[in-house]
């Protein structure tokens, strides 16, 4: 079978696309908001909606938001999460998780905070956001910004 380099073209860049996980950019931002989750500047960000309709605990209501999100729970010890492809390696593979600014020690923080008391979360899989004051890592960002104590 032969493909014209049109078509080859236009396949290659579907392909990109879809493998980047992409959306439609407004603004140099990505846009594309669905039950409260949007994709932007390289991250996920729930908000609104997408915190409300969760069973409880913050982690039960990331499960099945974002793309590749996958949990593993270990009894007595912390959930592994895993926000991109499978790791060829042995090690701990958890995104770092920061609360309001501080980072965490763990990824158990994740079950103890009631989704109702969160008004931000931001997910970055490829472990870099543009928001001064965070840092990088190879397995991802966990951003959670609570709600105010008074409202």
């Amino acid at each position: 079978m032969e493909i014209q380099g049109g078509t080859l073209v236009t396949l290659t860049c579907v392909a990109v696309l879809l493998t980047a996980g992409c959306l439609p950019t407004k603004g140099g931002r990505e846009v594309g908001v669905q039950n409260g989750v949007r994709h932007e500047g390289g991250g996920w960000v729930l908000t609104g909606t997408a915190l409300e309709d969760g069973p409880g605990d913050l982690l039960a209501t990331l499960v099945g938001k974002i793309p590749n999100f996958r949990l593993q729970r270990n009894s007595g010890r912390c959930p592994i999460i895993t926000l991109r492809g499978a790791v060829s390696f042995e090690g701990l593979v958890n995104p770092h998780v920061y609360v309001d600014g501080t980072r965490t020690t763990d990824t158990c923080v994740l079950t103890s905070l009631r989704a109702t008391d969160v008004s931000r979360v931001e997910v970055y899989p490829l472990g870099f956001t543009t928001r001064p004051g965070y840092g990088t890592h190879a397995h991802g960002l966990i951003l959670v910004f609570m709600r105010s104590a008074g409202g």
